[in-house]
């Protein structure tokens, strides 16, 4: 038995257990594959995750209308609240 048989054998599971995976976990296995990728080299890693644009429409009614945000006084409120 060569050495590329438990390897070939080895990526026909891994592809199997891909298919099996829901469409939206791929990002996530791609993003491992490419970390175990890099981790071999000394390329520095900053990995990114697309996103569709319509994905920010639920950002829209996270805070209230009219809102103008204060960073520095909303930093201040959670350090003065007891």
């Amino acid at each position: 038995m060569s050495a590329s048989v438990p390897i070939q054998k080895s990526k026909q599971r891994i592809a199997k257990l891909l298919d099996s995976l829901p469409p939206e976990s791929l990002t996530a296995v791609e993003q491992f594959v490419r970390s175990l990728r890099h981790a071999q080299t000394d390329e520095p890693r900053y990995p990114t995750v697309s996103a569709p644009v319509k994905s920010l429409d639920a950002w829209l009614n996270l805070l209230a209308e009219g809102y103008a945000g204060d960073a520095l006084a909303d930093t201040e409120a959670l350090y003065t609240e007891s």
